[in-house]
């Protein structure tokens, strides 16, 4: 199923746990416009409303300060190339609890070409984990996604260690 192509540069990405009717039947995410955000809908049952706020609370901060921008006029071009910017991977991986500090049930982890969300196991399914990651690899590859540390407040950004360390 092709995600929509979004217009307008997004400043935002929220999650948000959704009813049954608000997605395609077999699906567990759907990604969708708004006026200046992108709404990545998970079915209930298939993330905690706790990642939602956390993974949203992470990416405004992201987007607000520059560090990524999601704009298919800028990024793509007639070639179907990618900017250079744009990293090479982005996805999330489920991990188990132990990895991760009391309350926080999401980390990322950003390096030059890569961007890895960390979810605390049972607050995000396989299936969310599988279609997200999905839709991040197809979005990579149409070059809508750029990564711009050099323009942000990349210096103010702290991230994890590779493998979270239990009691962190």
């Amino acid at each position: 199923m092709a995600e929509p192509e979004f217009r307008e540069p997004t400043t935002e990405v929220r999650y948000k746990v959704v009813p049954d009717d608000q997605l395609p039947a077999g699906r567990a995410t759907r990604v969708v416009p708004g006026p200046g955000f992108v709404e990545a809908r998970i079915r209930r049952g298939h993330a905690s409303e706790l990642v939602c706020e956390q993974l949203s609370c992470v990416s405004r901060h992201i987007f607000s300060n520059g560090l990524w921008v999601y704009d298919g006029a800028e990024c793509a071009n007639a070639t179907g190339v990618r900017d250079a910017r744009t990293p090479v991977e982005v996805r999330f991986e489920i991990h188990p609890a132990d990895a991760f500090p009391k309350d926080i049930v999401c980390l990322f982890r950003e390096q030059p070409g890569e961007f890895i969300w960390y979810v605390r196991e049972l607050h995000l399914s396989e299936q969310a984990c599988g279609e997200f990651n999905e839709y991040l690899k197809t979005s990579l590859q149409d070059g809508f996604w750029v990564q711009r540390w050099e323009e942000g407040e990349a210096g103010g950004v702290i991230t994890p260690a590779a493998n979270p360390s239990p009691g962190r």
